[in-house]
């Protein structure tokens, strides 16, 4: 599963622990303001994390996962 916008959600596939303090990002490089704590739940089956969907764009933009301190690109997505 790749990163995808649904019901207002921008959602992307987590599997690490449940404890784990979960941040999500919409941005090219993102900085402290584009962080936002991410809900944990489960979209088709699938463990995912989940935030409201930043401010629409049009254009691509990359989506980042922080775990932690660990942060991966999870890819990109149109909002």
């Amino acid at each position: 599963m790749r990163p995808m916008v649904r019901d207002g959600w921008l959602l992307v596939p987590y599997d690490g622990h449940d404890l784990a303090t979960v941040h999500l990002a919409a941005a090219q490089s993102p900085t402290a303001e584009h962080w936002a704590p991410a809900f944990l739940d489960y979209h088709d089956g699938q463990r995912i994390a989940k935030i409201r969907t930043p401010a629409p764009t049009g254009r691509p933009v990359t989506v980042w996962l922080r775990v932690g301190d660990t942060v991966t690109s999870a890819g990109t997505v149109v909002l």
